[in-house]
């Protein structure tokens, strides 16, 4: 790789900011989700789907659905994000936490529908 472009993609890498937030994997056939806040969403995606592909999620029920219908029947979704606010210090794990608990609270006022454990 020319120099060049290999600096100025290390530079972008360090620039660039994660999103924090919560992040839902549904089960597009049943509705079903399973609901997770994060520092860094896509690290948690590739996480995730690792486990999932490799058989070493705990979540035995969303891990026994992945196996039976394959990858496909799934969708990774940020359901909240979490905005980063430079001029003051914040607790974003707090903050995470917070909007983690919203919105599986909301999805139970909804459907119901959780591979959480409660």
């Amino acid at each position: 790789m020319e120099k060049a472009l290999r600096k100025q993609l290390i530079e972008e890498a360090k620039n660039k900011k994660s999103v924090m937030g919560v992040l839902s994997l549904k089960n597009t056939l049943t509705g079903k989700q399973y609901i997770e806040g994060s520092l860094n969403t896509d690290a948690l995606v590739n996480r995730i789907r690792f486990s999932l592909k490799n058989g070493l999620l705990k979540n035995e029920a969303l891990q026994k659905d992945w196996q039976e219908l394959g990858e496909s029947c799934f969708v990774f979704e940020v359901v909240h994000i979490v905005k980063r606010d430079e001029k003051l210090y914040t607790n974003y794990s707090k903050e995470i936490q917070k909007a983690t608990t919203a919105v599986i609270a909301q999805q139970i006022i909804s459907n119901g529908l959780l591979y959480n454990e409660l």
